[in-house]
Formats: structure tokens, C-alpha cells, sequence
């Protein structure tokens, strides 16, 4: 008895999962009136980021790029070196021998600051005995002020030059380009040889989450409440992907995306609302970024 009755619940849970699978397949539909249809966009929670540079106009130039179109990127890594990579580097490195020079030359003058110091004070208490004449009791003295100002000078030149490292340093890091989140590589706009423009270096995002965004009219947002189900479709699509409203964005302005229909209004007033989509979605439409859907919400 109790077999049947599971067998019952288990058949009566997959006929209530597939009409409701069959109702959101249909509330899809590009010719559905229910809810609230617009425009959308598919594109990753992380937005697609631009990958620049910030090395100024001279040094812009790729000497190297580690990765390629599709390639996986981790945080942090190193996506590409400038042309004056090397060089900074070389400055760098030039900086810190000089540090280290410096301070071996301050230590020697510490020594003769402290033999000079003993001596000054040796030949004073002499030259009040008489012991020793004026001349050399100045000499000494005027040894011990030497170094003194020798130590000033070369303590100074060190802080000077580890001011100097810490802008080499910069500059150099400013000649690394880094990924900021680990993601894939969209597209390569700058390859080796050639200089950094206003496109970027490249585009990357994590397409492990992907996004609708969603073109709603003003008139229709106080419908609109983050929670809400809703489900897009597009031509050649294989079938339709549900998703859930997730934010609403603030601003209104003038619509992005036009409809194909030439009676349609193109100068709609909207906000974008992004919905999440479902994870099925994700390996079927992490080619079609920034692709154009409709967009149904059910209040």
C-alpha cells in the first residue's frame, strides 16, 4: 500500500513539473500577452569588462600577451607586459645597487664619525693641558664636523634614492597588466607589437552566472518587483530559459536596443531591470553575450 502511494506522489510531483515547464515554455513566447514583455540583452553579472592600461601614452606598446581568446584567467594573473617592462625592471634593480651602496659608505663613515669623535675629544682635553697645540685640536675637530656632515649627506642620498625605488617600482608595476576576476578572455583587441588604443587591451567576464537585462518602459516598472519570474526567447533559440528579476536599475533614459518591427516607438523611455537566468542557460548561451531576446516578467 505504502509503494503505491509513492509511486502515486512521484507521478502526480512530474505531471505537476511538466505543465508547469509546458505554461513557462508558452508564457515564453514571443506572441504571449501575459505579463510584461520587453527587450533584453544577455550578458554576465560580472559586465564585460574593458582591460586598459595605465601606463600613460609612452609605454602603451604590448611586448608580450599570455593569453589567448577563450583562454581562463585567475585574478591577479598577469594578462600582459608592456614594451617598457624591461626597462623599468632594469631601473628598479639599478636603484636598489645604488641603496646598497650608499649604505655601506654610510656604514664606513659611522666608523670614521666615531674614531673622529674620539679623537676630537682627545685633543681637546689635551689642548687645555697643553699637551698638544691649537692647530691640531683644530684639525681634529674640524674632522669629527666633516663627518658628521658626510653622514647627513649620505643618509639623505639613501631616503632620496628609496623614494626613487618606490617610483620605479610603480612604474613598473604600471607596465604589468593584471586581470581583476578570474574569468574568459571575450576578445583581444591589442596583440604584441602594437600600441594600447581606446578599445583596451581586451574584454573578459566570468561566465559562470549570466544575466538579462531587460529594457522595461517606465510606465510598466511599479509592476515590476525583484523575485518575479520571468523567461526569454529568441529566434533559434532551442527552447526557452526562465529566469528570476533580480534588480532594478535607477536611472530612466532613452531605450539601447530596437525592436525589428519598423512601426516600433525608438524613443522609449526605460529602466533596465537584470534578471538572473537559470544555470542551463549558462552552457548553452555563453557564445551569445550582449545577443538581443524578449524579455517576459510575470507580476
Amino acid at each position: 500500500m505504502g509503494g503505491k502511494t509513492q509511486y502515486f506522489i512521484f507521478a502526480l510531483a512530474s505531471l505537476f513539473f511538466a505543465n508547469f515547464n509546458a505554461f513557462a515554455e508558452r508564457s515564453c513566447l514571443p506572441d504571449n500577452q501575459q505579463g510584461i514583455g520587453a527587450l533584453g540583452r544577455i550578458e554576465p553579472r560580472s559586465r564585460v569588462i574593458k582591460i586598459s592600461h595605465n601606463a600613460g601614452p609612452e609605454g602603451a606598446r604590448v611586448e608580450q600577451l599570455f593569453f589567448g581568446e577563450a583562454d581562463q584567467v585567475k585574478s591577479g594573473g598577469t594578462l600582459a607586459l608592456l614594451s617598457d617592462h624591461f626597462k623599468k625592471k632594469a631601473q628598479v634593480e639599478a636603484t636598489k645597487a645604488r641603496i646598497k651602496v650608499l649604505e655601506a659608505q654610510r656604514a664606513v663613515e659611522q666608523a670614521a664619525l666615531a674614531f673622529n669623535k674620539r679623537e676630537y675629544l682627545r685633543h681637546q682635553s689635551l689642548e687645555l693641558s697643553s699637551a698638544t697645540s691649537a692647530s691640531i685640536a683644530d684639525a681634529k675637530r674640524l674632522a669629527f664636523e666633516q663627518s658628521q656632515i658626510n653622514l647627513k649627506r649620505l643618509t639623505a642620498e639613501i631616503a632620496q634614492a628609496r623614494s626613487e625605488q618606490q617610483v620605479n617600482e610603480a612604474e613598473l608595476n604600471n607596465m604589468r597588466i593584471a586581470a581583476p576576476i578570474s574569468g574568459t578572455v571575450l576578445k583581444i583587441h591589442t596583440r604584441p607589437g602594437e600600441r594600447i588604443g581606446d578599445k583596451g587591451l581586451l574584454e573578459m567576464a566570468d561566465l559562470s552566472q549570466l544575466d538579462v537585462v531587460a529594457e522595461v518602459y517606465e510606465s510598466d516598472l511599479l509592476q515590476v518587483e525583484a523575485g518575479q519570474p520571468g523567461c526569454i526567447h529568441a529566434t533559434g533559440f532551442k527552447r526557452s530559459y526562465q529566469a528570476q528579476v533580480r534588480e532594478l536599475g535607477f536611472l530612466v533614459r532613452k531605450n539601447d536596443i530596437n525592436d525589428t518591427d519598423p512601426l516600433a516607438d525608438r524613443d522609449n523611455r526605460i529602466v533596465e531591470v537584470r534578471l538572473t537566468l537559470e544555470p542551463d542557460a549558462v552552457t548553452d548561451l555563453q557564445h551569445q553575450i550582449f545577443r538581443q531576446v524578449n524579455v517576459r516578467i510575470v507580476p
